[in-house]
């Protein structure tokens, strides 16, 4: 990198422009190539996290039933996957302007679905914490819908192509036209409907007999932790959307982008691996006949199961009240009435492999 400025100098003369100019044109190839360095190590972290997190995605998510969280989970990440690559390409290989005129709408037209999946696991994770009741459905999905429709509209009318100064061949890229600042809505709109579902997620724990519960604190601090981080890029991708320099504009929408992809897949993997680690088990009183009823989880814990109801896990047990489990997670432990004793190890929120 300590190179990079002589070459660009030495780029930027040969091309014979006056002085300023040829300052600004060394100013831009240097931004470019930093832009470059910082996308493809951004692409770099994702395509690590992936493979890091491959053995427990492979656990909990291929070897379980078809759900939505499954198919969100999976079009999420491989989908994510797949768009950041040929973003990557945009930003690094040579296009005329005529051909960057037609493919600079792929950039944010591709990138806005990656966004929606990550969007709708959020949604559907509050959708479950709240019971489950119809308005929150209504409600999140009319959200999400009207997301999609702003998004659509900034990856159609409000991108605008970047074009590089003198040079005739380089790198693909967008952002907004000169003057306007739409495309910045394209990271305060996910901002926005996320601190609704967080809103929605606190005011729920308020009524919650059971809030000082080691199931529902990790439920909300993994909601917190992940809404304060990806609001925080994503207002930070908006305010530089608000100033002059076009080249560093979008400097940050890969940063965004995979920052939201691996928070959000890592929520939906960090809860189901809990589940699959932990255990439900019953040990019987004296005199006490085995209990005939299946084990059941609280219908929030479980964003892919039925709805109106708990989950089945297949284990014999009794159902556990959510307001009991209000000691540390291995430590919990519920006296049934019938002298049967429930002994939870940890929070259950995946699917018993069929």
């Amino acid at each position: 990198m300590s190179g990079m400025y002589e070459v660009n100098q030495i780029a930027a003369a040969s091309l014979g422009a006056d002085p300023v100019t040829t300052e600004a044109i060394a100013t831009a190839f240097g931004l470019l190539h930093v832009l470059q360095v910082y996308t493809s190590s951004m692409m770099a972290v994702a395509v690590w996290d992936w493979l890091a997190c491959l053995k427990v995605e492979y656990d909990v998510i291929w070897k379980s039933r078809w759900t939505p969280i499954k198919f969100l989970y999976l079009w999420t990440r491989y989908y994510g996957l797949i768009t950041y690559s040929i973003n990557l390409w945009l930003f690094n290989a040579n296009f005329t302007a005529d051909q960057c005129k037609t493919l600079h709408y792929i950039i944010a037209a591709s990138c806005m679905w990656v966004t929606l999946g990550s969007e709708a696991i959020l949604a559907m994770r509050t959708h479950a914490f709240l019971g489950r009741q119809l308005w929150t459905g209504i409600l999140l999905s009319a959200m999400l819908v009207g997301e999609t429709a702003f998004l659509l509209y900034v990856a159609i009318a409000g991108v605008h192509q970047t074009v590089l100064p003198v040079v005739t061949r380089g790198p693909c890229t967008a952002s907004d036209a000169p003057g306007k600042h739409v495309v910045s809505g394209f990271w305060l709109a996910p901002v926005a409907f996320d601190l609704f579902c967080t809103a929605l997620t606190l005011w729920k724990v308020t009524t919650m007999h059971a809030r000082g519960s080691h199931l529902v604190k990790i439920f909300v601090t993994e909601g917190l932790f992940y809404f304060i981080l990806v609001a925080a890029v994503n207002v930070l991708n908006a305010i530089f959307m608000f100033q002059s320099n076009v080249n560093i504009q979008n400097i940050n929408s890969f940063l965004a982008l995979i920052l939201s992809q691996v928070l959000c897949c890592r929520l939906v993997l960090n809860l189901r691996a809990r589940g699959r680690a932990g255990a439900v088990h019953t040990s019987q009183g004296a005199g006490v006949p085995s209990s005939n009823t299946k084990a059941t989880m609280p219908v929030f814990a479980h964003p892919g199961g039925a709805r109106g109801g708990p989950t089945d896990t297949g284990f014999e047990t009794v159902n556990i009240p959510l307001e009991h489990f209000n000691r540390p997670y291995d430590e919990v432990s519920y006296e049934h009435g019938d002298g049967v004793k429930v002994h939870v190890s940890v929070e259950r929120d995946v699917e018993t492999s069929r």
